[in-house]
């Protein structure tokens, strides 16, 4: 989960430099235009045998220039950029393909939303093995 964030922050960070990228611990004094990256939900199912299947959801903020004079369309354009440059992110632990994205406009706000899943394969525990074996048999 935190591969995908840090994986999501570096590729915004790496396609448009000029901006900052703040994670959800950021602080009061944030520099606008920014891109803010919050984890909205993440959940698990099980599958077939040790096999389960992770949904992470995020919601990625745009914060256009407040002395922008159309932050509607700044917005509108940022979300055009999105929907192709944050649909494959690398990570160190592999790349992830994103789904279901939506985008919206809030208040002069960019709510991109997107969806990381990925498969994940559990270590089978060592458990008890048998020592030795005896077998008896004879005939009635």
């Amino acid at each position: 989960m935190q591969d995908i964030k840090n994986a999501l922050i570096k590729k915004l960070s790496l396609f448009t430099p000029e901006y900052p990228v703040y994670d959800e611990a950021v602080e009061q004094g944030m520099q606008q235009p920014c891109f803010f990256v919050l984890l909205m939900e993440s959940s698990q199912n099980r599958e077939i045998n040790r096999r389960y299947r992770r949904f992470n959801s995020f919601d990625v903020h745009f914060f256009p220039d407040p002395k922008a004079t159309a932050p509607r369309e700044a917005c509108e354009i940022m979300a055009e950029r999105l929907y192709s440059e944050i649909e494959y992110v690398r990570g160190s632990e592999g790349g992830y393909r994103g789904t279901g994205m939506r985008h919206e406009i809030v208040d002069g706000v960019l709510h991109f939303f997107v969806q990381y899943n990925y498969h994940l394969f559990r270590v089978k525990d060592p458990g008890i093995k048998m020592q030795t074996m005896t077998q008896g048999g004879g005939l009635k």
